[in-house]
């Protein structure tokens, strides 16, 4: 059975293990913040044609609908849409990822310099 003394090394290793896995979801979670904000500017850009089509249908009445598919139109916006949110997650995952190895390793570094 171990005691309380020999269980105290792991400690700072769990610490540091969550220390750097903190610093991985703040760093992921704002990166994703930021895409999702770069990704909405482009997503109103690209929603324009969708605007457009229903003012120009809303104009022409029903003589409009078999100019414009708004449909399809409406289809590419959400594909867009799902396109913009998986990039985004990928680059947040990625983000975390090396944010979590690099300040595990930066903590690992500090703590050995520090028992010299």
């Amino acid at each position: 059975m171990r005691t309380a003394l020999e269980l105290t090394p792991h400690i700072p290793w769990l610490r540091r293990v969550a220390l750097s896995l903190t610093f991985a979801v703040a760093a992921g979670l704002l990166v994703f913040i930021v895409a999702r904000g770069v990704s909405g500017a482009l997503l109103f850009i690209e929603h324009q044609e969708l605007i457009r089509s229903a003012a120009a249908t809303l104009r022409n009445g029903i003589e409009g609908l078999p100019t414009n598919d708004l449909r399809a139109v409406r289809l590419r916006a959400e594909q867009s849409e799902y396109a913009h949110m998986r990039i985004g997650l990928m680059l947040a995952f990625v983000t975390a990822a090396l944010t979590a190895a690099g300040s595990f390793l930066w903590l690992e570094q500090r703590a050995m310099s520090k028992d010299r």
